[in-house]
């Protein structure tokens, strides 16, 4: 199957909820847009061009408020970020940290991350993807609109370099289930803390507001770290 056929059956993740924004969210969307926001088209991405430089990509999907992006690129000056939010609140909170701190290795695309793969990423650019704490969509009935699917798995396979991760976390036990049953069952992929197992959640990632809230639920927190596997053949 290839990408066009994978983007036309795909069910969205997402509901577009036509949240209020605040007046200094309406601003920095105002103001700031255009210095650290990329249009949805169907052209290729640039990155070195885009971010005037040559560094590692990393993709950051559905990024909410943008706390775990915003941390990550002041904390990692020599990576670029690629943040992908549906959601103009959040956007608008998270252009206004980057302005703060005047960071220039962010940039966001305000758009439906399966349309941005296909149109957008070149083929073996991306050195990271995180998704950390996806909508888990826990009626049964709504299972089919989680973002993590096989269709989202084989456009990143595309997208990631050799060598490259994939990390994701959840705190949904039966999502959990599903991502490792996914991911472990793809031959191209490695789990980096071998099949069967989740990796030990890293130092390095902050908690979100809903890892927060899931802890709070007593909910168990699972991570998952993936590499491409060198000894198949894409």
């Amino acid at each position: 199957m290839n990408d066009k056929q994978l983007k036309k059956r795909s069910i969205r993740s997402f509901v577009k909820r036509d949240s209020r924004l605040t007046k200094s969210q309406q601003q920095a969307l105002d103001n700031y847009w255009d210095k650290h926001g990329i249009n949805f088209s169907s052209d290729l991405i640039n990155f070195e061009t885009l971010f005037n430089r040559h560094a590692p990509v990393i993709m950051d999907i559905g990024v909410g408020t943008g706390d775990t992006t915003f941390f990550h690129a002041q904390n990692h000056p020599e990576n670029n970020y690629l943040a992908i939010e549906v959601h103009k609140p959040g956007i608008g909170r998270l252009l206004n940290s980057i302005e703060s701190k005047h960071l220039n290795n962010i940039k966001i695309i305000n758009h439906d991350v399966i349309d941005v793969l296909t149109e957008q990423i070149p083929n073996h650019s991306l050195s990271q993807v995180f998704i950390f704490f996806p909508d888990p969509w826990p009626k049964k009935r709504h299972h089919k609109r989680r973002l993590i699917n096989n269709k989202l798995i084989e456009l990143l396979k595309k997208r990631i370099a050799q060598n490259g991760r994939l990390h994701i976390a959840t705190d949904w036990e039966n999502y959990a289930d599903q991502i490792q049953a996914l991911c472990d069952g793809d031959q191209e992929l490695l789990n980096l803390n071998s099949n069967d197992h989740s990796s030990p959640r890293p130092n390095w990632r902050i908690k979100t507001r809903y890892e927060t809230r899931g802890i709070r639920l007593e909910h168990q927190v699972w991570d998952f770290c993936y590499a491409l596997n060198n000894s198949v053949k894409n």
